[in-house]
């Protein structure tokens, strides 16, 4: 039987296509002479290209002439020998659990084939549905009366076929590295550029609305596209390394609604299931919110800060305030338009809810401002100023704890994404940011009781919550080194004459993240202890939309104002 993937760009069962541009070596003119040019070339019928759009072209190549392609079958039967006979009762469980939250499969695609038979399926791809369901194995009960499948069993084939799959590119193999990426304990910045490129081969980073392939390839391109952009910038901030996606070349229109194939109407009633209708708007919303994000952190994060450093050279702090106004307004626009579904206090009755991890994101993307703001304070900054900065500072710390604290359990059991573990730990971090650069003793053990009270109320919440547990590793890992007991007042003076008092070879053979502009105070991670452990990743993170009113803080000095917004929860 003819299969509605014969029809398809990115997910065709015998043949990949790769994305032809315009630099490569094909010559479009060329291309325009070739016989039967605008048929849908399989790859195996004699037709090498398959034309989808003017001048929107790719190679099409037959899966078997691949690498490691004989291995597909032998890996499909190890993976179903580690999970049956409970694998129908994962696909389901998945669907119910992670899919509403993270929306990048096509549900009724995907069960059309798992309805005949699992061997349809790329092997990394079903590993992975597989491998996420599992962390919710207790919430079917038909699952949890059996033992858990071995998961690092699981995880070993998955990871050996992602690379073979790699040589045939196909949308499968984009959704099977986002899925992987997701898991505990699965964020990898190297994989996370291996999707990219994967993506880039497929041509997600092209507007397919006009392309000859059926709609709803086109939703699950944007939906993909979407996906790998936000894997890709949150993943260059909590790494601290530089984005391989670049916007200009990212042609991405707006994911919207229509590109969803689920509704409200294919709600599973079971309890511990997600609402699908809450999934799709959060998806959306974390597009533009990953947008603002991405722009905070080109510019402040950037390995080329002569912008910013000629700005403060001639403004000082206050023009560097006036450079990030334009994000502050961004965010609290974001902030009032989000959908009140995606409130956190918006739980339904046996239901789980992953609106924590949208609005976990929108804390780090504030952070991110005002954590370069902190750092950018000087003793020649007017007092008026600096102590309107601190100030702000401090409410995003407090209100980022106060949100942790108020997660209810149908927050924590649901799904949250690869980047909340770091996102948790960099709360910590800010507040050691601010702890580190206080001005009295009194203010830095405010300072010091606010993280320790912190990491209790992550420590209590960490049984049975894998992201939380992360967390505090991270905490503890980072910050292992630091003894907050004694007061940084003072120190940090101490530590700048002495640096100033090393010879200039010296100078020039140490860390060049010990060496700071006159004027500013040093780095937490130079202060104190080891380097490599107390470093930080560039994008730091947190921010809180839990609460109950929007604040502005103005202050006049001369005649320019400026401004920071502390965006309250919709």
């Amino acid at each position: 039987m003819r299969s509605l993937l014969d029809r398809t760009l990115g997910l065709h069962r015998t043949t990949h296509f790769k994305y032809i541009g315009p630099s490569s070596l094909h010559e479009e003119r060329l291309l325009d002479l070739i016989h039967r040019f605008y048929e849908s070339g399989n790859g195996e019928d004699g037709c090498k290209f398959r034309r989808v759009a003017d001048s929107t072209t790719f190679l099409s190549k037959s899966d078997r002439h691949t690498l490691f392609s004989a291995d597909v079958d032998g890996d499909l039967e190890d993976i179903e020998r580690v999970v049956r006979p409970h694998g129908p009762g994962l696909v389901d469980l998945y669907f119910r659990t992670v899919h509403p939250s993270y929306p990048i499969l096509h549900k009724g695609v995907f069960l059309e084939k798992y309805g005949r038979s699992y061997k349809e399926f790329s092997p990394p791809l079903l590993a992975a549905v597989y491998l996420l369901a599992m962390d919710w194995w207790e919430y079917d009960r038909g699952l949890s009366s059996h033992p858990k499948p071995d998961a690092e069993s699981l995880l070993r084939i998955a990871m050996k076929a992602l690379t073979g799959v790699i040589h045939r590119p196909k949308l499968s193999s984009v959704q099977a590295g986002l899925l992987l990426l997701q898991r505990s304990g699965g964020d990898s910045w190297v994989l996370t550029t291996q999707v990219v490129a994967i993506g880039e081969e497929l041509g997600l980073h092209l507007d397919c609305t006009t392309w000859n392939i059926p709609e709803w390839e086109k939703g699950l391109r944007r939906r993909l596209a979407w996906a790998i952009f936000m894997q890709d910038k949150w993943g260059a901030l909590i790494h601290g390394r530089p984005s391989h996606v670049i916007p200009s070349n990212w042609q991405m229109p707006r994911v919207s609604l229509a590109d969803f194939p689920e509704s409200a109407a294919d709600e599973d009633d079971k309890e511990g299931s997600t609402e699908v209708e809450k999934g799709r708007l959060l998806f959306i919303h974390l597009t533009k919110l990953t947008q603002i994000m991405a722009q905070a952190l080109d510019l402040l994060y950037s390995p080329d800060q002569s912008k910013i450093q000629e700005v403060v050279a001639v403004s000082g702090v206050q023009g560097l305030l006036e450079l990030v106004k334009p994000m502050a307004v961004k965010l609290k626009e974001w902030a009032n338009d989000m959908p009140s579904d995606l409130r956190m206090d918006d739980v339904k009755t046996r239901k789980l809810c992953s609106n924590g991890y949208l609005h976990l994101s929108y804390f780090v993307t504030e952070i991110i401002i005002h954590r370069h703001i902190i750092r950018s304070l000087a003793p020649d900054t007017p007092q008026q100023i600096r102590d309107l900065c601190r100030e702000a500072g401090k409410a995003r710390l407090e209100r980022a704890i106060n949100f942790v604290e108020a997660l209810r359990p149908e927050h924590l059991q649901a799904f949250w994404w690869f980047a909340s573990p770091k996102s948790l730990a960099f709360i910590r971090t800010y507040g050691g940011l601010l702890w580190a650069t206080s001005s009295t003793d009194a203010e830095a053990e405010f300072y010091r009781r606010k993280l320790e009270d912190f990491r209790w109320s992550l420590k209590v919440r960490a049984k049975g919550v894998s992201f939380v547990a992360a967390a505090l590793q991270e905490m503890d890992e980072s910050l292992q080194d630091i003894d907050m007991t004694q007061s940084p007042v003072g120190r940090t003076a101490e530590t700048r004459g002495y640096s100033q008092s090393m010879s200039s070879s010296m100078m020039n053979a140490a860390d060049a993240e010990t060496q700071t502009p006159a004027g500013q105070e040093m780095p937490l991670h130079s202060l104190y202890g080891r380097f490599d452990s107390v470093e930080t990743p560039s994008g730091f993170n947190m921010l809180d939309l839990d609460a109950a009113s929007s604040h502005e803080y103005l202050s006049d000095v001369g005649d320019q104002t400026f401004f920071f917004t502390g965006l309250a929860q919709p």
